[in-house]
């Protein structure tokens, strides 16, 4: 039975919603395949660790922390939205085992409400990387891609060889540095340019951007994404979050 490994970045400011979305994970996973959670160190506090090995202990899990050198996106773009761990997700490839082939990297801002599995047994082949595209994106055309074929980089599951292989850690870091003019939404722009042609389409209930996608009744997985989150605003499925944040110690 396969096991899933399941990759997120988090600081102290994101862990409470790291707890949030990680509850709603393993509460929802009814398959038996063993499972283990990695977090990259965004400089999380001992007591924020501690809070959030309680939040998976119930589900009998453990957190593994995986450590990096922030400095290595010194001079990397940020903006209010964006900070210095969103870049983390570029590196997962490298901070794993070489032994493991797969790996499924989720945001903080997410909320999974089926079966993580299903998702995980989807079929990569040939190609890098299984997202589901933003419709109505402008930034192909930006970007100088193909209309339609751009993907958000809030759920990523992850082909590991291919990229260890064709060393796109490196090729993602090196067009960040050389491109700054270019991007609008960072790592995302550079991921889809480096993997164009090379990503599988998910269905979009495996991240139902909130801000563009209207009148599915209950995603699979649903992405809080620009700055109107469930703890500052409005926006749909905000109940869901509040569910599963009355299931944590940040309660």
């Amino acid at each position: 039975m396969e096991r899933l490994h399941i990759v997120t970045t988090a600081n102290d400011q994101y862990a409470k919603h790291l707890a949030v979305m990680l509850t709603s994970l393993l509460e929802n996973k009814t398959s038996n395949n063993p499972l283990t959670i990695y977090v990259v160190d965004g400089g999380l506090s001992d007591r924020t660790k501690a809070k959030l090995n309680n939040a998976v202990k119930k589900f009998n899990q453990h957190i593994h922390y995986l450590s990096i050198n922030p400095d290595m996106f010194n001079s990397f773009q940020l903006n209010f939205n964006i900070t210095k761990e969103t870049y983390y997700r570029i590196l997962i490839p490298d901070l794993l085992d070489k032994a493991i082939e797969k790996a499924l990297y989720l945001d903080c801002d997410i909320i999974v409400t089926d079966d993580i599995t299903k998702l995980w047994d989807t079929v990569l082949v040939h190609k890098y990387v299984a997202a589901v595209k933003i419709p109505g994106s402008a930034r192909p055309g930006e970007l100088g891609l193909p209309r339609n074929e751009y993907f958000n980089a809030g759920v990523l599951l992850m082909n590991l060889p291919k990229w260890r292989e064709n060393r796109i850690a490196f090729r993602l870091m090196r067009f960040i540095r050389n491109n700054p003019d270019k991007l609008k939404f960072m790592d995302q722009d550079a991921l889809n340019v480096i993997l164009q042609d090379k990503w599988k389409k998910l269905d979009p209930t495996w991240n139902y951007q909130v801000h563009r996608y209207r009148g599915m009744k209950l995603p699979a997985i649903i992405h809080y994404t620009t700055n109107q989150k469930p703890w500052n605003n409005d926006p749909p499925f905000k109940s869901e979050y509040m569910k599963y944040l009355r299931k944590t110690v940040w309660s």
